[in-house]
């Protein structure tokens, strides 16, 4: 039983120093991610402040156009494309029932 104890600590230690090691490498992976998800996730919680607050979006929109009105059609025009963009992308990815079937 001793001998058999002894093979179980030993492939303990190893698959504890395997772990680590591909722990060590998945972090050095995702240290390259670290920064485009960090972008991500301020993006979404700028939405997320925009979609409960969203007075204050008009209220810098109204701003934005009394002060440069070229600015807001500019903004507005991406902001239509994008939209656009994103619906087309989202109905391609998962065709709703309630969408239209092409013709």
């Amino acid at each position: 039983m001793s001998t058999r104890l002894n093979q179980l600590l030993e492939r303990q230690q190893r698959l504890i120093a395997k772990s680590a090691a591909q722990r060590a490498s998945i972090a050095a992976d995702m240290r390259v991610w670290q920064k485009p998800i960090a972008w991500l996730d301020r993006g979404l919680g700028v939405a997320q402040l925009i979609q409960n607050n969203r007075v204050l979006f008009y209220a810098a929109f109204a701003l934005l156009a009394s002060y440069k009105p070229a600015g807001a059609r500019k903004l507005v025009v991406f902001a239509v494309s994008a939209l656009k963009i994103a619906h087309h992308v989202r109905d391609l990815i998962s065709p709703s029932k309630s969408s239209k079937p092409k013709s």
